[in-house]
């Protein structure tokens, strides 16, 4: 989800998506002819974008994609006869993985659904105004994420940037895992989580950038997976194995290690980074408590925040794992990471969960 971070980082870029996303298509699937007529003349005021279709249900939007392509899906939630969460995962295979963005009224400050779309591969959500006025802010905020999603997808049909991968025979056993990521990050934690060996056992902490408000949905979410317990970290909390410590949204989370046990930190800041939480900290405190035993992965998301902190934990002799740029919603912070050449290797996140698998299993 883009945060106010997020497009603080993501304004620089727009000229460039401006220059490259010609005729970006996009298909509007909303039961209201009146957003759909609102939403339209938004999209097609932005300079490279077409509204290829404009359909009232989750049906007519299926039945165009049979025999038509686009690039970006504008979803609504509440439709007749099938929802917008219910038919996303059929919208994304029909497309060919459009990045599909939901703009409902349910996405609105701290609601579940935002959590369960971004886990259903959404690439971005946005709040639907109250009443059939859009205010500025609103179109501003609209326009933003249709230039991210349109150089996004031009940035796959890229040629795959060569990258250096950092051989490391990591130690045995694993300690901690650490996971960062923002943008289409939610699915790829759900991925990786879901693919992942039962036998590893060590404590996986998680920042992602989300507002503080969806942090618990966000924790109560991958718990609800049923994999291993998760939920939020709390400051001085004992890390346990098999749990899930997920970052809160007022504050980063670090480690601190003392008369040999290491507990968690919450860190209301850290210097150079305009982001809350940041994925720095964790990494470097996972450097500073762990070393090599330790490892840290990069999944989907905007800007470079974690590079700080992948660099420590490579000093260390930690294996970094980053996820590929086809699967990646953004490839900004995993690409950061593998252009800085710390990347042990570059897979999509079910191939990390067996890399992990074939490197660490541990003795339970």
């Amino acid at each position: 989800m883009t945060g106010s971070g997020h497009l603080a980082t993501a304004r620089t870029g727009l000229r460039r998506a401006e220059a490259v996303a010609a005729n970006s298509r996009v298909l509007i699937v909303d039961d209201s002819l009146v957003t759909r007529s609102i939403v339209q003349r938004i999209v097609e005021a932005l300079p490279g974008f077409c509204v290829a279709a404009s359909v009232a249900s989750a049906e007519a939007a299926l039945a165009y994609l049979a025999d038509n392509g686009v690039d970006i899906i504008i979803l609504d939630i509440e439709m007749p006869h099938r929802d917008g969460l219910d038919a996303l995962p059929d919208l994304l295979e029909a497309s060919h993985d459009a990045k599909v963005l939901v703009l409902s009224s349910h996405c609105g400050t701290g609601d579940q659904v935002v959590i369960k779309a971004l886990a259903l591969g959404a690439s971005d959500t946005l709040a639907k105004p109250d009443r059939q006025f859009y205010p500025q802010d609103f179109i501003a905020a609209f326009h933003t994420r249709l230039q991210l999603l349109a150089e996004a997808r031009l940035t796959r049909r890229e040629t795959v940037p060569v990258v250096l991968a950092r051989r490391v025979v990591p130690p045995c056993p694993l300690h901690c895992i650490a996971i960062g990521s923002s943008t289409g990050g939610i699915s790829a934690i759900h991925e990786l989580l879901t693919a992942l060996d039962p036998r590893i056992t060590a404590p996986i902490l998680i920042t992602q950038h989300l507002p503080t408000e969806f942090m618990p949905h966000f924790a109560r979410h991958i718990d609800d997976l049923g994999l291993r317990p998760a939920r939020l970290a709390t400051h001085r909390g004992k890390l346990e194995r098999g749990h899930i410590y997920c970052a809160p949204g007022d504050a980063h989370l670090g480690l601190e290690r003392h008369n040999g046990q290491v507990r968690m930190l919450l860190l209301p800041a850290w210097p150079n980074t305009a982001y809350l939480p940041s994925v720095d900290p964790m990494l470097e405190s996972v450097a500073r408590c762990f070393g090599a035993s330790g490892v840290g992965i990069m999944l989907s998301g905007m800007g470079s925040d974690g590079i700080n902190g992948a660099h420590a934990l490579a000093e260390t002799g930690a294996p970094i794992y980053v996820q590929d740029v086809q699967s990646s919603t953004i490839w900004g912070m995993p690409g950061a990471v593998a252009r800085a050449g710390l990347a042990s290797v570059i897979l999509p996140p079910t191939g990390i969960a067996r890399f992990m698998a074939d490197c660490w299993l541990e003795d339970t």
